[in-house]
């Protein structure tokens, strides 16, 4: 069974589920573990396969990973919950919404994507792979880093900086090249979005690099009366780079539910 962190599990008529990014863990979300336990939500925060302590799985796919995560859903009795996903915890929230859409109560949907990689992005992923094997952990450090906080926090958050890297740095460099392996490959979910009928609510970071407005207009666009916000001072991580402000937003989505 996948690992997780989690706040106040008894509940769980009130379960949000919080899916981490790459290359980081379950650890991303603490201060949102503690924000939502302090509303009186049940906060799960679970691994992918190989991070912190995750079991790992081969060749796994963002739809294995829905599987795995409807078993945990399960075993801890949780039968519906908010999804909250940034990045790599987007898709896998659109892929459990494929798979499970009845267990979905709403969705907040940070700093993902809809689309497929494209060719290019696809080989750059592989390039990756062979470099994080070869080179070990830091390869990911080194190449993450710049690209996950934006020019504020790398401005003014050294701390935060320093946090990034030591999650980063407790992953193996056969999970992250097992999570890249699964982006690389992972399905389009533009169709998808049309589909998404429950409340969902859709954060950017002003200073993200990865994920353009407009790359984050496409899914905004697509999902019928979804809501949109921009965060300032942060990037990829907006959670972490201006937590105060992600946890308003959140609680204010879950409070109309």
């Amino acid at each position: 069974m996948l690992t997780y962190a989690a706040r106040n599990l008894d509940k769980r008529e009130k379960a949000v589920i919080l899916l981490h990014a790459f290359p980081l863990s379950a650890e991303m979300w603490l201060n949102q573990l503690d924000a939502l336990a302090d509303n009186g939500y049940a906060a799960l925060a679970p691994n992918a396969f190989g991070f912190n302590d995750s079991p790992p799985k081969q060749d796994w796919t963002f739809n294995d990973y829905a599987d795995a995560l409807n078993h945990l859903m399960h075993a801890l009795a949780i039968s519906q919950a908010t999804l909250v996903g940034i990045s790599m915890g987007g898709y896998k929230a659109f892929a459990f919404w494929k798979k499970y859409p009845e267990k979905v109560r709403s969705l907040v949907l940070c700093a993902t994507r809809a689309e497929a990689d494209s060719p290019e992005a696809k080989a750059a992923r592989f390039d990756f792979i062979d470099a994080v094997l070869k080179n070990g952990t830091e390869e990911a450090v080194t190449r993450m880093i710049p690209k996950l906080l934006g020019e504020t926090s790398h401005r003014l958050r050294p701390k935060l900086v320093k946090h990034v890297e030591s999650i980063i740095r407790q992953q193996s460099p056969q999970a992250i090249a097992r999570a890249l392996k699964a982006l690389a490959l992972r399905e389009s979910s533009v169709s998808l979005l049309a589909s998404i009928t429950v409340p969902t609510l859709v954060l950017t970071g002003a200073e993200d690099i990865l994920m353009s407005d407009a790359v984050m207009k496409v899914i905004h666009d697509g999902i019928p009366n979804s809501q949109m916000k921009i965060i300032d001072g942060a990037g990829h991580l907006p959670n972490l780079e201006q937590p105060d402000i992600f946890n308003l937003y959140l609680l204010e989505h879950l409070h109309k539910l």
